[in-house]
């Protein structure tokens, strides 16, 4: 326990300097609010050109929820080393990976509903404040509950930065924007993800250990955090006028109101229960086969976040340049399945580089169903955090019951080649929500429109 004081210590003396900094900040951002005109979403940059500050905000939001997600995707390569080191069960590594998912699944929502009123810059900070001591504790842990409680306790904290994302984005940017700002967004916690898995192998290598990786993590959560005290800002004058809404005392009934959410949602967790079972258990597999090192399935994965990030810039752009949203849910159905066998069966590592590049390739979605909430008919605010992070929730629910649906099969019939086959199927659910959604997209309203003229 001694060794840790440093850590602790160190994280006070933070703290306490972020009492001062903020101090300081929110009486500039209080001054800045009294004097500003109505285009106070804008700064002069070079030559006069205005450009909207709400790209910064975004930015620096972005750096704490790639961290975030960072940690999540990594836990699959991760695991074969504490797993080894703490003596888990196959089980025990299942319902790890698990949780990992399962908490936002069934806390995401309830959060929302309860914190879409608070000030988005507040939630964010304390959010990530509290995140940071408890991403040391998961490196120092001792045993399997503790690291599982640490796990836990980090992902529900988490979550209350959520309902902060579209206060932030309605805040900042005009419906038009919309599509491009969630691409973007997606594209950088991608590009992050990505980067952290690829050198994770790596890392627990040149970091002597997977501990000592955890409190890597933790370092570069305590800085996003800084960077958010510093550039994190709420618009004075906000493009969507949320203080003028309606107040809904109960913004989960935004899930009774729209029937696309329950769609959306079916479609996701098919997609996420296959995804989840092949990034949490594929690289024990793997390894279990001698097909690949640890570090090659590290680099696998990292593929299949570069793919991942093309894929949602081009699904971003054509499903504006086409002004319709299904066709974006229901094509990568088909092509998730295939890819997954193709997976579970290639033997080399540069062929499975591929395969795992192709399918980040094929989740084009991903920026379409974070637009779809803010294009439902006269949707509020509140209601939008609710909407999001039921998008979000269903996400989590799929990965987490993927790897405990891989995990039983393969303890019951001896194999973990047919547990995430069996998975495989569950992408085809795209098909279905992308098939019986309405359409939100620009096409579908300016159709709407010219029909009511008529």
């Amino acid at each position: 326990m001694s060794t840790q004081w440093p850590v602790w210590y160190i994280l006070g003396r933070c703290f306490l300097g972020w009492r001062r900094l903020t101090t300081i900040r929110l009486n500039e951002v209080e001054k800045i609010a009294a004097e500003s005109p109505p285009n106070a979403g804008t700064v002069e940059g070079p030559a006069g050109r205005k450009w909207n500050y709400g790209w910064v905000v975004i930015g620096a939001f972005m750096a704490i929820d790639s961290m975030v997600h960072a940690m999540m995707f990594s836990l699959g390569v991760l695991l074969p080393p504490i797993s080894e080191e703490m003596g888990m069960s196959l089980s025990q590594t299942g319902w790890l990976g698990s949780f990992n998912w399962m908490v936002p699944a069934l806390l995401s929502i309830p959060f929302a509903s309860l914190l879409a009123r608070y000030r988005p810059k507040r939630l964010v900070a304390v959010s990530t404040l509290v995140g940071v001591p408890l991403v040391f504790l998961q490196g120092w842990a001792p045993n399997y509950w503790i690291l599982l409680a640490a796990r836990i306790a980090f992902m529900a904290i988490t979550l209350a930065r959520i309902p902060a994302r579209p206060h932030l984005v309605r805040q900042w940017f005009p419906a038009s924007r919309i599509t491009l700002v969630n691409s973007i967004l997606t594209v950088g916690i991608g590009a992050a993800a990505a980067t952290v898995i690829f050198v994770t192998g790596d890392l627990i290598e040149a970091l002597n250990g997977w501990r000592n990786t955890f409190y890597l993590f933790g370092g570069l959560s305590a800085l996003t955090f800084l960077g958010w005290m510093v550039l994190g800002r709420e618009n004075p004058h906000p493009v969507t006028d949320v203080a003028s809404e309606a107040r809904e005392p109960f913004p989960i009934k935004a899930l009774v109101r729209y029937k696309a959410l329950w769609l959306l949602g079916m479609g996701i967790t098919g997609d996420m229960l296959c995804f989840g079972a092949m990034e949490t258990l594929w690289p024990k597999f793997a390894l279990q086969e001698g097909i690949v090192s640890l570090e090659q399935a590290s680099y696998c994965l990292g593929l299949t976040y570069y793919g991942f990030m093309i894929g949602c810039m081009v699904g971003g752009v054509i499903s504006d340049k086409i002004g319709r949203r299904k066709p974006l849910l229901w094509i990568p159905g088909f092509f998730l399945p295939p890819l997954t066998l193709g997976i579970l069966f290639a033997n080399s590592f540069p062929l499975l580089g591929v395969l795992w590049f192709l399918w980040g390739l094929s989740e084009v979605y991903f920026p379409i169903i974070y637009t779809i909430p803010y294009e439902l008919p006269r949707i509020k605010t509140s209601e939008l955090a609710v909407a999001t992070a039921f998008v979000g929730s269903m996400f989590t629910a799929g990965a987490s019951i993927g790897p405990i649906m891989a995990g039983y099969v393969a303890q019951a019939f001896g194999s973990l080649q047919l547990g995430l086959g069996v998975t495989c199927v569950f992408p085809f659910l795209l098909v279905v929500a992308g098939l019986l959604i309405p359409e939100t997209g620009p096409a579908a309203r300016r159709e709407e429109t010219a029909s009511r003229q008529e």
